[in-house]
């Protein structure tokens, strides 16, 4: 499709006629933002409306993902995400949480909008566990039976107040997630390395570290630029970030021995 000049200036015009009443219906819809306790469907929110959340927040990256497509056919590429992308998704599902968008060559889900922060911090790493042995048991087997290259992933996760919103309009829109929670889970997957998975201090202090999960987070470094604590009982700054250990490939890997 060609523009001309004068497309162009059409174009424009037609968007910025109805900015401000689009910024009105906005600004009315984001007047009182309640309390969400269930995650909505997103037929079930209207356009522009949100909710607030306690959420743990995961992303999951396949590392080197430009890397893997130059260097594999592409239908082995289609044949890895179509293997892997649809089983940690059905995971997330499984586990009652609530799947927002496909990366491409990763996922991005939330838990626990109807439990408490204990409830979230377990089940945000109880995830992570199963992604593991799913990946290292399961996947990576397969490809390597098909002749396609396994993978390797890392992962970010957060706990804290997330705003959820129905971003877009009426033919392209979905559920997005806006927070400073998001921005951290974001932030420890892209410095996750491979076969890395990483949590913030939210998930570390309420997590059970006596006999759960918990228990298995090793302290890795502060996060600048963030903090983590309550106006109550005083903040950490900059919050602290933990690593979650890869029990699927040490599984893996005394399987084979």
């Amino acid at each position: 499709m060609t523009l001309t000049v004068q497309d162009l200036d059409e174009l424009l015009d037609e968007i910025f006629e109805d900015l401000e009443d689009h910024a009105e219906l906005v600004d009315e819809r984001l007047e009182d933002i309640p309390r969400g306790r269930t995650m909505p469907d997103l037929e079930d929110m209207r356009l522009y409306d949100a909710k607030k959340f306690r959420l743990g927040i995961v992303f999951i990256d396949i590392n080197d993902f430009t890397d893997y497509t130059s260097d594999n056919p592409e239908k082995d590429v289609l044949f890895m995400l179509n293997v892997f992308i649809p089983k940690i998704m059905e995971l997330v599902r499984d586990m009652d949480g609530a799947f927002e968008k496909n990366t491409g060559d990763g996922i991005l889900a939330y838990f626990g909008a109807e439990d408490d922060d204990e409830t979230i911090a377990e089940t945000v790493l109880l995830y992570y566990a199963l992604v593991q042995v799913l990946l290292h048991i399961g996947v990576n087997p397969l490809l390597e039976r098909y002749d396609v290259e396994p993978i390797s992933i890392s992962a970010g996760a957060a706990l804290g107040h997330t705003h959820i919103s129905r971003i877009g309009i009426h033919s392209l829109n979905r559920r997005t997630a806006v927070s400073t929670t998001a921005n951290v889970a974001s932030k420890l997957t892209d410095i996750a390395g491979t076969n890395q998975y990483y949590v913030n201090q939210g998930i570390y202090e309420k997590s059970n570290k006596e006999d759960g999960f918990g228990s298995m987070l090793e302290e890795v470094g502060g996060l600048e630029g963030f903090r983590w604590g309550s106006d109550f009982k005083g903040w950490t700054s900059p919050s602290r970030y933990y690593e979650f250990p890869n029990i699927g490939l040490q599984a893996y890997e005394e399987a084979m021995s």
